[in-house]
């Protein structure tokens, strides 16, 4: 079979939407369409809920935060976990049918499965299992299954003593039946390697890693003309504007915010968080940084007003960090009752895509870092934890300098390539990096030094390209080559 007429099929919770998996979905169809030669109308898409796309199916038995898989969060550890097989057994068999017709229908040759590995995606995992383990007894071979490990339970230190009931179904989580998989950094495949001693007594499993497992990074292209930039420019470089972000600033409250402490748009700093709103992100961080980057100003005779932006939408994981990063925000007002630092969530004004809804104007996630580049701000990006950081990797590309913590992912397969960017290393907010982060956004000509050095490390390291030539020979040991 040629690869170019593969069918594809894609699960995940989630499909086209702002999260970071929604994000490498979209570029891994990016990427197989355009260096696989694989048509667009071949890839299918199984999820709970997905932006309006050709070839989308939605149940909500995939939904991540789903009543089923609340009740497995909250029991995970839990001894006494009465009912529990039961849902766990109903909701999967039930996600494993859905599955089955959504193949036999498209007639699918691959399932990508993402996210598999992680106890969000629990049902959808089991209901894989149970298909895979009916093809098997039934002696079918196709489609295969590539799951993507983006995170899992082995990576959280909440998922560390699982009870008796979800040991159990621990072996579908990714599951014994894959035939390839695709981490996003090197320490995963290691913890894949303990999956398979565990669960997977088949397969030669040096001979699995080495042919049928890849490495494959996030990525990001750069969407737009800058290579013939320079920095002498006495503006900041960022990707050209359209008017339909011009009243982003306004729609979001951010303009009447500034107005009302006695500022121009003008006049104030802006730092973006292009995250979503959960615990890891360490988001109480950047509002330490605009706090202290308010009172640099102040100090040298510059008085600005100085605003956190917040792109991403709360809700996830832990519904009340929204209010900690609230109540962290009000008692730094508190402290210092004569500064100038707003703290703004744009999530209300915010989707995967440009919209217009019952007069409300929506603006596309993935274009707010430009907007936030053209007026000179630039990116803030504390997590402690990352599976690799496909945000940091879009703020880069659209122009947005960035200000980091050195989370252990980033210390391993990033900090040696080069980017010019300014961090802590699991501190809080030092000195330092105030005075580095006053120079991006005060000297023009330095940021535009850093803005064009990073995207060329960015443009030779992490281009799209990359997921093709991971993705490829995997993909051809499964279906043209035996273990």
């Amino acid at each position: 079979m040629k690869l170019s007429e593969l069918r594809i099929g894609i699960i995940h919770s989630l499909i086209g939407k702002n999260d970071g998996v929604s994000i490498v979905i979209d570029q891994t169809v990016k990427a197989m369409s355009k260096h696989m030669k694989i048509n667009i109308g071949n890839f299918f898409f199984l999820a709970a809920h997905s932006s309006p796309r050709f070839n989308a199916q939605t149940d909500d038995v995939f939904w991540h935060k789903s009543e089923a898989h609340k009740e497995i969060l909250i029991n995970f550890n839990n001894e006494n976990a009465e009912g529990l097989d039961e849902l766990i057994h109903e909701n999967a068999l039930y996600a494993k049918n859905v599955i089955k017709k959504w193949v036999d229908d498209n007639y699918i040759d691959l399932i990508i499965a993402h996210n598999t590995s992680h106890p969000y995606n629990f049902i959808t995992a089991v209901g894989l299992g149970y298909y895979f383990e009916e093809l098997q007894a039934e002696g079918f071979i196709w489609p295969k299954l590539m799951v993507w490990w983006h995170d899992s339970y082995f990576e959280r230190s909440i998922f560390a003593h699982p009870n008796p009931v979800i040991q159990k179904y621990l072996k579908y989580l990714p599951g014994a039946y894959v035939n390839s998989i695709a981490f996003i950094n090197k320490k995963q495949v290691e913890l894949g390697k303990k999956v398979f001693q565990m669960y997977n007594k088949v397969i030669d499993i040096d001979r699995f890693f080495e042919n049928r497992t890849a490495v494959v990074p996030n990525t990001s292209d750069i969407p737009w003309e800058w290579e013939q930039l320079r920095s002498q420019n006495e503006f900041p470089i960022a990707p050209p504007q359209d008017s339909y972000n011009n009243s982003f600033f306004k729609d979001i409250g951010l303009d009447q915010e500034a107005k009302s402490k006695g500022f121009t748009l003008e006049d104030t700093v802006i730092l973006l968080q292009h995250t979503r709103v959960v615990p890891r992100k360490k988001i109480e961080l950047a509002i330490d940084l605009a706090f202290e980057l308010e009172k640099k100003f102040k100090k040298n005779g510059k008085p600005k007003c100085v605003a956190l932006v917040v792109s991403g939408h709360s809700g996830d994981e832990q519904n009340a960090y929204l209010n900690t990063l609230y109540e962290h925000y009000t008692e730094k007002c508190k402290h210092d009752p004569d500064s100038n630092v707003l703290l703004i969530f744009g999530e209300h004004h915010v989707l995967s895509h440009r919209d217009i809804i019952v007069d409300t104007k929506f603006y596309k996630f993935a274009e707010i870092p430009s907007v936030i580049a053209a007026h000179g701000g630039i990116g803030t990006y504390f997590s402690d934890v990352e599976g690799f950081g496909n945000n940091l990797l879009e703020m880069i590309s659209l122009g947005l300098p960035a200000v980091i913590n050195k989370y252990e992912i980033y210390k391993e397969e990033i900090e040696k390539l080069g980017f010019i960017l300014p961090a802590i290393d699991n501190t809080g907010i030092t000195e330092e990096l105030v005075d580095q982060s006053y120079r991006l956004l005060t000297d023009i000509e330095y940021r535009n030094h850093v803005v064009l050095h990073n995207l060329k490390i960015l443009k030779d390291n992490f281009d799209h390209e990359i997921i093709a030539s991971k993705l490829k020979p995997i993909i051809k040991s499964m279906f043209m080559r035996s273990l």
